[in-house]
């Protein structure tokens, strides 16, 4: 049986890292592609294909060889950019899934295609856990770029028959992301004393999954989607209040003093999230690290790493 051949679409970022280290361990054929020219080390020269930022376009990857799957990674992760730059925002999460999935028609129609968008899709749902069923009322620019992308990803589905898919990823965390909640955390906690402000109540709630957790899934998918506009949760389906996070945080790191929560939110941040991942556990999926391990682990490369 031959290998199967995936090509990662911002190979170099947070997720695209370690999913091309994955699948690469897995046994898989691995291309990547970034538009930053220090590629991934898990790839070889002929695998990778540099983009450029100014005048981005795929077909010269497609026009040269088939892949498999194409699992695009890439895009904008911030919901504060998102409101201060809304077309950066689009063009990244947005038009770039247009592009691709063109390029795909044109000239590798039997490529699956697995687009990662996000739970911010939902904004605040009306009961939880929520579920792919359940309707969208996105509250950010990067919410509404993102659903928009699923949209496109329908559109290639249902006029040019490419098979594609959709992934809601919740708050995935990992070694390597350098941004976001636990990021954050890190860095007011370290040499603070006293006490730290946080925004919120603490009592809002994620739905967070580790990095190794998270790969695993996308290869579930990969290998168990219909590919028919599927649209699926990627989470662990536990609902955690964030001054919970912040307390196992705190204690894996050491820090003796006082977590304080301001109630003051955030512009387009959501209250309370959980998933329902009943269509991802069909598939196999079954979670392999705790928060606890995550968060140890997290904290581990933080402090070993130059900031």
């Amino acid at each position: 049986m031959s290998r199967k051949k995936y090509l990662i679409i911002g190979c170099n970022g947070f997720i695209g890292l370690h999913l091309t280290n994955y699948l690469n361990e897995s046994g898989c054929e691995v291309a990547g592609a970034d538009i930053n020219a220090n590629f991934n080390k898990a790839l070889t020269h002929n695998k990778y294909f540099e983009l450029n930022t100014e005048k981005m376009n795929y077909d010269f990857i497609f026009a040269n060889q088939d892949f498999d799957f194409c699992i695009n990674c890439s895009g904008a992760a911030s919901v504060p950019n998102s409101l201060n730059n809304p077309l950066f925002d689009f063009e990244l999460n947005s038009l770039n899934v247009f592009k691709i999935l063109n390029s795909i028609r044109l000239y590798n129609p039997s490529c699956n295609f697995i687009n990662l968008s996000s739970a911010a899709v939902y904004g605040n749902p009306s009961s939880l856990p929520v579920s792919e069923k359940d309707s969208v009322h996105p509250i950010s620019p990067y919410g509404i770029h993102k659903y928009m992308s699923e949209e496109i990803c329908r559109e290639f589905h249902v006029n040019f028959r490419l098979n594609t898919c959709s992934l809601r990823i919740f708050s995935a965390f990992g070694e390597g992301l350098r941004k976001q909640f636990f990021w954050d955390l890190f860095h007011r906690m370290k040499g603070a004393e006293g006490e730290i402000e946080l925004y919120g109540t603490g009592k809002e709630t994620r739905d967070f999954i580790y990095i190794n957790d998270l790969v695993k899934a996308i290869e579930l998918v990969s290998l168990n989607s219909n590919f028919k506009a599927d649209v699926i949760n990627i989470a662990n389906g536990v609902e955690i209040e964030i001054v919970e996070a912040a307390t196992i945080f705190k204690s894996f790191l050491g820090f003796n003093g006082e977590i304080v929560f301001n109630g003051n939110f955030r512009e387009g941040d959501p209250l309370n999230w959980c998933a329902d991942i009943s269509k991802l556990i069909s598939f196999g999926y079954k979670s392999s690290f705790s928060l606890q391990t995550g968060i140890e682990n997290y904290i581990n490369w933080i402090r070993n790493i130059k900031n």
